[in-house]
């Protein structure tokens, strides 16, 4: 059975460790500025290097849009240097039911065949996929 251990905790996002083999990041609200989201990534690869995994599961609860600055930050740094640094390679995300899944859909298509990227409208589907899914 798999526990979880949380790793980082702020009003945007809550950071865990999940023992089967994922980082997961509950995000609260997107509305922090952008230097704000960008440390908040830094907590997740600092996560992934400490528990030494290369899944994330990123759990969208709001409706906000990533601000365009931190778009292209994650497209253009953060991912390459989490594939570089920690062997980042699959991500799932679950998208809130009412929210707008442009932006997150226009960052896979960004680094599309650079690592997996998949969406969900729930958790459990994409925890299973995070940990069966053929690398």
């Amino acid at each position: 059975m798999s526990h979880s251990t949380q790793y980082f905790r702020n009003p945007a996002a809550a950071i865990s460790y999940c023992s089967s083999g994922y980082i997961r990041t509950d995000w609260r609200s997107m509305a922090a500025e952008p230097g704000e989201l960008r440390a908040i990534y830094e907590h997740v690869l600092r996560a992934m290097q400490r528990y030494h995994v290369t899944a994330l599961l990123f759990v969208h609860g709001q409706q906000e849009e990533i601000p365009a600055a931190v778009q292209r930050w994650l497209v253009a740094e953060w991912i390459p240097r989490a594939i570089r640094e920690a062997g980042y390679e699959r991500c799932a995300l679950v998208e809130a039911s009412h929210g707008n899944p442009v932006a997150p859909q226009a960052i896979g298509q960004q680094v599309a065949g650079t690592m997996e990227y998949a969406f969900f409208g729930e958790t459990a589907p994409a925890v299973s996929w995070l940990l069966h899914a053929e690398a």
